[in-house]
């Protein structure tokens, strides 16, 4: 279940909205202003991160233990 990001064309204010079904997605309305014409961005990618400082280190806790 993707989460896409809109931008309104009434109101110019971006949003998320989760879209279960294909259909859901002509149901899409901006939650500033109620307007239907919203056209879908494209969304940066979230960046991979291991362990707990953010670099490359492997996460603890995973594998096998002894």
């Amino acid at each position: 279940m993707p989460i896409y990001e809109y931008a309104c064309a009434r109101c110019a204010k971006s949003f998320e909205t989760l879209i279960i079904r294909r259909s859901d997605e002509a149901e899409v309305a901006c939650p500033a202003c109620g307007g239907r014409e919203v056209s879908r961005q494209m969304s940066r990618p979230a960046a991979a991160r291991t362990g707990s400082d953010g670099g490359g280190a492997p996460a603890r806790g995973c594998g096998p233990v002894g």
